[in-house]
């Protein structure tokens, strides 16, 4: 396989630049927000902030990756009415499901345990918003699907930030004051605009693809492909936040900030696969639709050895400079330096083990890719209560690194076993299947 630079296209590269940039103005915005309330008050945005991800994300229903593997694979096809059948049964079933579930987390803050006025406020206005995350979800997916990942993730990776560095901004101007509901209200100000301008720029593109055309519904076969999908949906927002989530259960609001502060700067390194994935997710499904295999294998192994290099160098940069960037979040906050490197290990270990999820999903394994997040889930789980309590921020920092490096090698040795596709960085040349140059 012939590996350079100039075998990326320019989406694929300016993918991975939006999502580097955009990873540049969450940590302002992080930064920015923590010094504007505290330690505390932060600390209590960043546990409802996860509760509004997981439950937003977990009310899509698998739709999302539905979307995003049908309707490349129906446009490889020209089958228009088919995709159109999809979106209206995607979009029903999602909002159906993103309202209930609204109504029920509503339910439990108001009339459930006893918490404070400014928890139940905060947590209103965030749950408030949940069917506007799954329309964002909806979106992406529909633009990745049209292979047009910049469509997607554009306006969600930087108006949301910018709403909030912008209202910050505006309150350090005007000498107000600012609380935890001031931080999310700015949140969902940028969800709004987001989800404004990504219905506005994808409206375009679909009219003009589906105009005239009539729907055709495969709705059995759609509802029992989501549904493994929607449990590996809920499995993999549980796994990513199982250790803030549980790190509230037994510490201080305080420490929950200082954790949340050093996941942050790791997730940067998320951005990578993630910025990747963007741009090749729908091609698996586009080359396994058209048969191409040999492509599949090399696409694969020049994703996973690009995203392997580019974490490794980011890791070795945030730990160099953990310390001063998390003190940039307050007094207190370089507690957590530590914790940098091992959740960055996790990330570059994830990284080199291939994109399993991409591949299991958009290649029909779904309910192997399921099974495996659902083991790894259990393990982070477990591994969380048992550590959180003995070793505090580091516990949490060891379990979800321990989990994450399982859940790698899970679903390597399932794409092998059951596709024949090789994940590992480097085992693709080995077996002999990577020597054409890839282009993405």
């Amino acid at each position: 396989m012939a590996f350079h630079p100039g075998g990326f296209s320019r989406t694929g590269i300016s993918v991975m630049g939006l999502r580097i940039g955009a990873a540049g103005l969450a940590f302002i915005a992080q930064v920015a927000a923590a010094r504007l309330v505290g330690a505390e008050a932060f600390g209590s945005y960043a546990l409802v902030l996860v509760w509004l991800l997981l439950l937003g994300h977990g009310a899509t229903v698998g739709t999302n990756q539905l979307v995003c593997r049908f309707v490349s694979a129906y446009r490889a096809k020209s089958d228009a009415g088919a995709m159109l059948g999809l979106l209206h049964f995607s979009f029903a079933l999602a909002l159906g499901v993103s309202v209930a579930v609204t109504l029920a987390a509503l339910a439990v803050v108001h009339f459930g345990p006893a918490l404070s006025p400014q928890i139940i406020a905060l947590a209103t206005l965030a749950f408030l918003v949940i069917p506007l995350l799954v329309l964002q979800e909806f979106l992406e997916a529909i633009a990745r699907g049209l292979d047009k990942p910049l469509l997607g993730i554009g306006p969600t990776m930087l108006l949301r930030h910018l709403a909030i560095i912008s209202g910050v901004g505006f309150v350090f101007v005007t000498g107000g004051s600012a609380d935890a509901v001031t931080i999310m209200s700015f949140t969902v100000g940028g969800l709004v605009a987001s989800v404004a301008v990504q219905s506005l720029l994808l409206w375009g593109e679909l009219k003009t693809m589906l105009a005239g055309v009539r729907a055709s519904y495969q709705v059995g076969y759609w509802f029992r492909t989501a549904l493994p999908v929607a449990l590996l949906d809920a499995s993999e927002v549980l796994f990513h936040n199982a250790d803030i989530l549980i790190l509230g259960l037994f510490m201080p609001p305080e420490i929950v900030a200082f954790y949340f502060a050093a996941t942050r700067l790791a997730q940067i390194l998320s951005y990578v696969p993630y910025g990747l994935s963007a741009a090749t997710a729908q091609k698996y499904a586009a080359l396994a639709a058209q048969g191409e295999r040999e492509k599949l294998q090399n696409l694969v192994s020049a994703a996973t050895a690009l995203s392997t290099g580019l974490a490794i160098a980011g890791a070795l940069f945030l730990w160099v400079f953990a310390s001063p960037l998390l003190n940039l979040f307050g007094d207190g906050y370089d507690a957590a330096a530590a914790i940098v490197p091992v959740l960055c290990l996790g990330i570059v270990l994830a990284c080199a083990l291939g994109p399993g999820e991409d591949i299991l999903t958009m290649m029909g394994a779904e309910r192997l890719c399921a099974l495996g997040f659902f083991i790894a889930l259990v393990v982070n789980l477990a591994l969380n209560f048992a550590l959180i309590p003995l070793l505090g921020m580091m516990g949490a920092a060891i379990a979800t690194v321990t989990a994450l490096t399982l859940r790698g090698v899970i679903l390597a040795i399932f794409a092998h076993r059951r596709l024949g596709i090789v994940l590992p960085a480097g085992f693709g040349r080995i077996a002999g299947t990577a020597h054409q140059e890839v282009r993405i």
